[in-house]
């Protein structure tokens, strides 16, 4: 059973797939909790377990002003809560600065800037969910797997069409 806890989580990246898929995604999580949406992965005997646990989308981070600005702005109308906007070459150092305690970083960006937002959050002791590719090449691969299992941190890699119905109906039929 896990205690009524509160997960934050900052989106990095917030562009066609993290500014849509990615904050509707956390949009639904902020207004309803993770229990509703357990069953979409066959994770619904947890239900009970997790109803307790919160979700807090802290920081949305992307290189362009007016993009975090847009998320940010449309987070709020969705769910009534505003993250904290970040944006610049790097901003998800700034995310990491001000939020030390941060539980998950989300990365949404372009595929060659992963490892660096990855690695930083490792770094920082944070959970990271990443979309693919998580990296480029097997040197980053082994870096991060290298830093997650020493910190005994956790990285997911988002395979957005896992639970696609025609992709489920494809893996039956087989």
């Amino acid at each position: 059973v896990v205690d009524t806890k509160k997960i934050t989580i900052a989106l990095v990246g917030a562009g066609m797939f993290g500014g849509d898929v990615h904050l509707r995604a956390y949009a639904d999580l902020q207004r309803a909790g993770l229990s509703p949406n357990l069953g979409r992965c066959g994770l619904d005997k947890w239900t009970r377990d997790l109803a307790g646990v919160e979700f807090d989308l802290v920081a949305v981070a992307t290189r362009s002003e007016a993009s975090v600005q847009k998320s940010a702005a449309n987070f709020k109308e969705w769910t009534g809560h505003e993250p904290k906007a970040y944006h610049g070459q790097t901003p998800w150092e700034d995310v990491l600065r001000d939020f030390p305690d941060l539980d998950v970083m989300a990365v949404s960006t372009p595929d060659h800037l992963h490892t660096p937002v990855i690695l930083a959050a490792l770094e920082n002791g944070t959970h990271v969910i990443t979309e693919k590719p998580m990296c480029l090449n097997m040197q980053e691969a082994d870096q991060i797997i290298e830093v997650a299992n020493a910190k005994g941190l956790v990285v997911g890699v988002d395979m957005h069409k896992r639970y696609d119905p025609d992709h489920l109906r494809v893996r039956d039929d087989v």
